[in-house]
């Protein structure tokens, strides 16, 4: 197996992992909202979000730079897709760890963590569409 290739398969694995993430915080977790009590829904929240940010501030630096490796092996003709592609997927895996700054500064708007949250899983969406169609 090629360097490239084992590069790419960690890149694929990382993507898959980040994205399931965000899509169980985004999509799942809240389920929990109003199901449990004030107290214990604020425990498993922190628990969880603790658990994951953690696990993710070492995988999106194994995204980051698989990405950058990836596209520096196929930057060898300009593809305007890849580039806007590579942004995105950039900013939205650098974003993470801004994100608690946000979360925290917007904390009084009962619908930004929401729709925070919603628009970071929509952008990994489209990353992963921009991947399957960049070399078409």
């Amino acid at each position: 197996m090629s360097f490239f290739i084992l590069v790419k398969i960690i890149h694929i694995l990382c993507a898959i992992f980040f994205i399931g993430v965000v899509g169980f915080r985004t999509f799942i977790l809240p389920a929990a909202q109003g199901k449990l009590d004030k107290d214990l829904q604020e425990k498993v929240m922190s628990a969880i979000g603790f658990r994951a940010r953690s696990i993710i501030k070492i995988n999106n630096v194994f995204l980051i730079l698989s990405g950058l490796y990836l596209f520096h092996s196929y930057s060898a003709e300009f593809n305007l897709l890849l580039l806007i592609k590579a942004f995105l997927g950039l900013v939205v895996a650098s974003l993470f760890y801004f994100a608690p700054f946000f979360i925290k500064k917007y904390k009084y708007f009962p619908w930004f963590n929401k729709a925070f949250h919603h628009s970071f899983f929509s952008l990994m969406i489209l990353i992963v569409v921009l991947s399957q169609i960049v070399f078409i």
